[in-house]
């Protein structure tokens, strides 16, 4: 069965729009220059992904029978000056605290959301470059930062490059 989402938009005034829901929920949007009123388009797909990859990562972790006491992602984007303005760099840092969390287990919930699970991941292209880092605090209260590498693609290629001690996504084509 094909998930389906509707929605309507209706502009309010100037460039300030609401989004309603079938089910009754509404976000409100305005522009870039009307910031802290609403949120802009471009601040919903980064929450968007962060919320995406944030949940599929709980998921993941809870299968694996791994404690989060707090999981937490930090985003930032940095968009072009030209227009279209979409996102050139998008960096994610998880933070996961928790008893005894394994630094494998988290690495494989990183992977798992980002190659198989997070839809708004799955719509990004090859023009955005995203940055993972993730920090891991067990039980000792140490922290342990961390850069996220994805394993080699199975035609050999990489699906990644070391940038900075940042690790920049370059999506594999088939």
């Amino acid at each position: 069965m094909t998930a389906q989402v509707s929605l309507k938009l209706e502009r309010v005034n100037d460039l300030k729009f609401n989004v309603n829901l079938a089910d009754g929920r509404r976000i409100e949007l305005n522009s870039a220059d009307e910031m802290a009123q609403a949120f802009t388009p471009m601040e919903l797909f980064l929450a968007g992904l962060a919320g995406c990859t944030a949940m599929d990562v709980q998921w993941i972790m809870d299968k694996q029978r791994q404690q989060v006491d707090r999981l937490e992602i930090s985003a930032q984007g940095t968009r072009r000056d030209e227009d279209p303005r979409y996102y050139k760099n998008i960096d994610l840092e998880y933070a996961l605290t928790g008893p005894s969390i394994r630094r494998d287990a988290v690495e494989r919930a990183i992977r798992l959301s980002l190659e198989k699970y997070c839809s708004v991941w799955a719509m990004l292209t090859d023009r955005v470059k995203i940055n993972i880092t993730y920090k891991i605090a067990n039980g000792n209260g140490t922290e342990q930062r961390y850069v996220y590498t994805p394993p080699q693609a199975s035609d050999g290629r990489t699906r990644a490059h070391r940038m900075d001690d940042n690790v920049a996504f370059i999506p594999v084509g088939p």
